[in-house]
């Protein structure tokens, strides 16, 4: 876990305090906004600028940069640790993983592309398996590759969110309500929904978990949604 209290001694000293946030299309979320990634960047600006007493240390300190690829597996990230590190970042959020297995990438090389990539970042490293999605098959085919990353051993500062299974004890199925964007026009027609892609709520609740588990902070997604949907500037959370 990260305190307040670490991340002010980073600002004082460094000026910065940079968050990478890597994985698949569940980290970079560019179709959904506010999406999880921006959630967390938000409060905790809020939380620091409290801590601080200082808006503009918080607010130009605190920078979140989107290092999630639409349709990645762990194999592809692993190759692109090179261009994470380009901006030495001070903290590396992971989340990741459903598509390993959709790749034919087995769970044992799994692990190991995890573990060489938390090793050769050579900062603190946040890892998180990937959610539980809307749909029973796809939740057991990943189901082993998430059991297999969570015993995960690596070098350095490294903690482990067992997201899978946490996400499981949230009601997901209003969660997935986006259309599925494969024959989007006929899918559209029969109502079929994307299980794998969460909404604005879905996002809040990954949210909630990544504060939580990672920053000690208490969040409320259901007042923070609340508050977006009636075009608050400044939610509450």
């Amino acid at each position: 876990m990260i305190s307040l209290k670490e991340i002010s001694d980073t600002i004082n000293k460094k000026g910065r305090f940079w968050i990478a946030f890597t994985g698949d299309s569940i980290t970079s979320c560019e179709w959904v906004h506010p999406n999880w990634r921006e959630i967390v960047e938000y409060v905790l600006k809020e939380e620091m600028t409290n801590f601080l007493g200082d808006w503009k240390k918080s607010e130009w300190g605190i920078r979140g940069f989107n290092f999630g690829y639409d349709g990645a597996t762990t194999r592809d990230i692993l190759e692109k640790s090179d261009t994470i590190k380009l901006i030495s970042p001070d903290l590396v959020i992971g989340l990741m993983g459903g598509n390993d297995e959709i790749f034919n990438i087995g769970v044992s090389e799994h692990v190991e592309n995890i573990t060489r990539m938390i090793n050769g970042l050579q900062t603190k490293v946040v890892w998180s398996t990937s959610i539980a999605f809307g749909n029973i098959d796809k939740n057991n085919k990943y189901e082993p590759y998430a059991n297999a990353c969570i015993q995960i051993s690596g070098k350095g500062d490294i903690q482990l969110i067992d997201m899978f299974n946490i996400f499981k004890s949230f009601r997901l199925e209003r969660f997935y309500t986006f259309k599925s964007e494969a024959n989007l026009e006929e899918n559209i027609k029969k109502g079929e929904i994307d299980y794998i892609h969460p909404n604005q709520l879905g996002n809040a609740y990954i949210a909630k978990v990544i504060l939580k588990e990672v920053f000690g902070i208490n969040f409320d997604p259901e007042l923070y949604w609340g508050d977006t949907l009636a075009g608050e500037k400044y939610p509450k959370y």
